[in-house]
Formats: structure tokens, sequence, C-alpha cells
């Protein structure tokens, strides 16, 4: 993502203290509300299989459990829906990793510092369970890429957030 491009179509250059904080509140609630919903998926074990309930929530049908395949035949969790499922969740989740990218532009301010931070552990742990689920669909191309291109774009926030951090310690400390 290039700099130029996110000050360009940011709203950050202009805002006041008050909206700083407006801001970093909305981008904060909608950290928890995903962290509510996609806290599951960390907790993948091989052979697990992920489903979402009406509500959006991620929940797991453990492996060897009765009545597994009936579960999820009655419950519409078929593999065509965790597919779709995980397209619709994790391209609303990047966007909000975009965000919090953009604002560590614009300010050094502790709260978004600690944000960032608190979305790379959620992002670690997800990313374990995603390793796990794709060892569960080894025939599953389609399913394969999507879970891949989740997990290269969480390295790649993780790797833009190690960046920012980096030049943020530098400028804060340079005089």
């Amino acid at each position: 993502m290039a700099i130029n491009a996110l000050i360009a179509n940011s709203d950050f250059k202009t805002m006041t203290n008050i909206d700083i904080h407006d801001k970093y509140n909305e981008l904060n609630e909608t950290f928890e509300d995903f962290k509510k919903r996609l806290m599951e998926i960390g907790y993948l074990e091989e052979g697990d299989k992920l489903a979402r309930d009406s509500e959006n929530t991620y929940f797991i049908h453990k492996k060897n459990e009765w009545f597994l395949q009936s579960r999820r035949w009655w419950g519409n969790h078929s593999r065509e829906f965790t597919f779709t499922h995980l397209d619709e969740d994790f391209t609303k989740f990047m966007k909000l990793l975009d965000k919090i990218l953009g604002s560590l532009i614009f300010y050094l301010d502790t709260r978004y510092v600690n944000l960032a931070k608190n979305v790379r552990e959620f992002a670690d742990t997800m990313m374990t369970g995603l390793y796990k689920l794709k060892k569960t669909y080894p025939e599953e191309q389609k399913l394969l890429c999507k879970i891949d291109s989740i997990i290269l774009a969480i390295i790649d926030f993780k790797t833009s957030l190690t960046e920012k951090l980096s030049n943020k310690r530098g400028r804060a400390f340079s005089n």
C-alpha cells in the first residue's frame, strides 16, 4: 500500500483532538467486534471444522464429535460456506487493518500504537488456527488459496506495522 495513496484518501489531515479520540474509539470498537466474532479461529485444531452462526460469530465443530456430518449438513455449514464466510469477514477485517496502519502514519499516540499491537497479537493467534484449518482441507484448493491469501495479508500487515512502529520510534527520539 502506498503511503501517498493513504494520505490522499485519508480524513486524518484536518482532524481535531476530539476527532482523533472518536476515530480511535471507532477503530477499537470495530476491532473488539471482530475479536469477539473471529476468536474461535485461533482455537482450531487439525481436523476441526469451522462454522458461523446467524450473528456472524464463528464456532468449531470438533473432530470426532458425534453426528458431525449431520450437524454440519443441518446447519448448512459446508466447505463452500466456510469459503464464503472467510472471504466476507476477512475482506472487512483487512479494511480495518488498513485503517489502523493509516492512522499510524499521522499519530504518535500510544492508544493507536497499543491498538495496533493488540491487533497484531490477535492476528498471530488467528494465523495458528488458519494453518490448522488448511490441514483439515488438504484437497480443497479454492479454500486453501483463500486461507493462504488471508495469511499473506496478515503477514503483510505485521511487516508494515513493524516498519511503522520502528520509524515512529526513530522520529520520536531524533532531534
